[in-house]
């Protein structure tokens, strides 16, 4: 039996959430009562397209595996890392109003040889995520930014007003070091500072050890309560901070059904601005090399996974959501997604960086610089679909109540599929007299919001409010979400 989730929209208002029209996807084993003949299966990006390379001597060695976007009042605003012939490191902006043209101002902040006609922010710790604070305490600290301080500094929170001048705070949020990207933000449906980390377990025998942590937090302005347990100190290293190990809950780690030496690099985890009490993620797994004697080299793909609480995660089929691109491309060994989806009408658009070369290999990119970005581009709420198969299928929902006069699907036919829809009563399940599969007229079209018409009639005014279960009947057809307005 196949059981998706049922999403909530909410509209944040006034710091509150206000419950608005009901998006149903298909992301948890929650929803479907019973099926045949359909399957979930994760959906890769529509299209992708190079949008930022190097070009500047800050950038000379590598563009790093970390970046964040936000949607700043229409204008896209991007902090990536960066790494100069010297391995100096360096955060760096660029700002864009269609996501494909990025500019990178001279912003007049940080000194680089001499000059500071350049895009740097003055920031050389890059393991966080640059978020704007809805709960910033005053406009100073409007924007927020989470990293480790090497070596020995521990993680730090960066303030700043306007994403250029940034301020870090005298004392450190937590007396560890993250060694991957940290995940801040302020989390409006729990009023609360959600913090996902990497931890590890260096006594998992499948060498599975990188893993997700996440705590919470009402406040980043002092340090958190939480105090290494000895068991992260880094022996070969000692003046490095210890990793998080037992300190916080872990919430996401790979399992038996993965292969061995893989564990998690980044996660990009974040509210679904779409359905915003819902966490999705795209975390980088990484497949380690064990032929050689450096066991920190090897290649990495991007998944997808969803959660209601950010604790337990839904992996679906287990299927890549982006895969690494063809051997010898910019992309062929490595991708990482950052965090914050960009909606833009019928499109997500997400953010990531790709690697010719694997993590480990120094030496390729001291002989070649490496790094681009990417712009991927999904359709909305596209990440995971009930697919039915093309002898037919038929999936059925627990009862959803009737909030709109018209039912609309996202769902994609091709040219050869076909899908209906009946209305059944919440309790017998037989079909609402006018509203049978057999008066549907069948949907054959890729929309993100297809009308069901019955006879001729799309008004569902006589069963507003009215509790049903909807029978979806199709071939040869994926179907995203569905929703009545």
């Amino acid at each position: 039996m196949i059981r998706p989730l049922l999403f909530s929209v909410f509209i944040l208002a006034a710091g509150t959430l206000l419950p608005a029209q009901t998006r149903y996807l298909f992301l948890e084993p929650a929803f479907v009562h019973e099926s045949a003949g359909v399957s979930l299966a994760v959906n890769p990006p529509l299209r992708s397209d190079i949008v930022l390379r190097r070009d500047r001597p800050w950038e000379s060695f590598m563009i790093t595996f970390y970046l964040s976007v936000i949607d700043d009042g229409g204008k896209l605003r991007m902090w990536y890392d960066a790494r100069e012939s010297t391995k100096i490191a360096h955060l760096a902006y660029a700002e864009s109003t269609d996501g494909l043209n990025w500019v990178k101002p001279a912003l007049g902040v940080a000194a680089h040889g001499g000059s500071k006609a350049n895009n740097l922010v003055g920031i050389s710790s890059l393991e966080g995520n640059v978020f704007r604070d809805p709960h910033a305490a005053s406009e100073a600290e409007r924007y927020v930014y989470v990293s480790t301080v090497f070596k020995g500094g521990g993680i730090y929170r960066f303030t700043s007003p306007d994403g250029f001048t940034w301020r870090r705070d005298a004392r450190p949020l937590l007396p560890f070091e993250a060694d991957s990207q940290n995940i801040t933000f302020w989390d409006e449906a729990l009023g609360k500072y959600v913090l996902f980390f990497r931890g590890w377990d260096r006594s998992d025998p499948r060498n599975q050890w990188r893993r997700v942590v996440r705590m919470e937090a009402d406040r980043l302005d002092m340090p958190l309560p939480i105090r290494p347990s000895g068991k992260g100190a880094q022996a070969r290293e000692p003046d490095r901070d210890p990793f998080l190990v037992d300190e916080a809950p872990t919430v996401f780690a790979l399992d038996e059904r993965d292969p061995p030496d893989t564990d998690i690099y980044t996660t990009a985890a974040q509210r679904y601005p779409l359905a915003p009490e819902w966490y999705v993620a795209f975390p980088s797994l990484y497949r380690h090399e064990t032929r050689g004697a450096l066991r920190n080299d090897g290649r990495t793909e991007a998944h997808f996974i969803a959660s209601r609480d950010g604790i337990k995660w839904e992996r679906y089929d287990r299927s890549p959501y982006l895969r690494p691109g063809l051997a010898g491309s910019e992309s062929a060994n490595m991708v990482y997604f950052g965090p914050n989806l960009i909606v833009r009408g019928d499109e997500i658009w997400q953010f990531a960086t790709g690697y010719r070369t694997t993590h480990g290999d120094t030496p390729g990119r001291e002989k070649q610089s490496d790094g681009v970005i990417f712009r991927h581009v999904q359709r909305v709420d596209g990440f995971v679909s009930l697919d039915f198969d093309a002898g037919g299928g038929r999936a059925v929902t627990v009862p959803v109540k009737v909030d709109g006069v018209k039912l609309r699907l996202n769902l994609d036919t091709g040219a050869l599929g076909e899908m209906r829809v009946a209305l059944l009563d919440a309790d017998s399940r037989a079909e609402l007299p006018g509203f049978g599969a057999a008066e549907c007229e069948p949907l054959q079209i890729n929309a993100t919001g297809a009308t069901l018409v019955w006879k001729g009639h799309p008004d569902l005014a006589v069963h507003r409010g009215r509790s049903v279960r909807l029978s979806f009947v199709g071939a040869r057809a994926k179907l995203y979400s569905f929703r009545f307005e």
